[in-house]
C-alpha cells in the first residue's frame, strides 16, 4: 500500500446527496462540540493519553485531506504544508508525526486557524462529493466513522480536564 492511501473495502451504494449530508452533518457536530470550549480550553492536555480538541478537530480534517482530497482530487492544494506532521496520527506510511504526549504544546496553529483549514478542507470535500464514485463512499464512511470517534475522544478528554481543573468547570 502506497503512502497516502487506505486499504478500501467493499464500495458502498449512497446517493451523493445522502453522503453529503451525513458528511456535513457529521462535521458540523465536531464543531458544535468545539464551539462551547474557550480557545485555551481547546488546548489544554491534561494528560499524556488524551489529545486537545483542537488537535482532534485538525486531526479529522488531516485525515479527509490526506486520503481523499490529495489522491482524488485533481488540483487540490494543501491548506498548510506542515499539517500533515502536525496532525498524523499513527499513520506511519503517510509519515512523520509528533508524539501524542506532545499535542499540547501547539500553541500554533490557533482554534481559529484550525477553524479555517476545516472550512477549506469541508469546501473542496464538497465538489469531491459532487463527483462521488462508490470506492470514494467507502472512504469518506471511513473518515465520518473516524470523526465521530474523535467526538467521543473530544468529550472524554475535555470531561477529564475538566475535572483536573480545580475550578471544576461544568462547560
Amino acid at each position: 500500500m502506497a503512502a497516502g492511501q487506505l486499504e478500501q473495502g467493499p464500495a458502498l451504494r449512497v446517493s451523493g446527496g445522502e453522503l453529503r449530508a451525513r458528511y456535513h452533518a457529521v462535521r458540523a457536530r465536531t464543531e458544535a462540540l468545539a464551539a462551547r470550549l474557550s480557545p485555551e480550553d481547546q488546548q489544554v492536555q491534561s494528560m499524556a493519553d488524551a489529545s486537545p480538541a483542537k488537535w482532534h478537530r485538525a486531526h479529522t480534517t488531516w485525515f479527509f485531506e490526506t486520503f481523499l482530497l490529495l489522491p482524488h482530487r485533481a488540483g487540490y492544494r494543501v491548506f498548510h504544508e506542515r499539517y500533515s506532521h502536525l496532525f498524523n496520527s499513527y499513520y506511519e506510511a503517510v509519515g512523520a508525526r509528533i508524539a501524542r504526549a506532545s499535542r499540547g504544546m501547539l500553541t500554533r496553529p490557533s482554534a481559529d486557524e484550525i477553524t479555517a483549514y476545516r472550512a477549506h478542507v469541508d469546501a473542496a470535500m464538497s465538489a469531491l462529493l459532487e463527483q462521488c464514485t462508490p470506492a470514494i463512499a467507502a472512504l469518506v464512511e471511513l473518515g465520518l466513522n473516524h470523526e465521530q470517534q474523535h467526538q467521543e475522544l473530544i468529550l472524554t478528554d475535555i470531561k477529564h480536564a475538566f475535572f483536573s481543573n480545580p475550578l471544576l468547570p461544568a462547560s
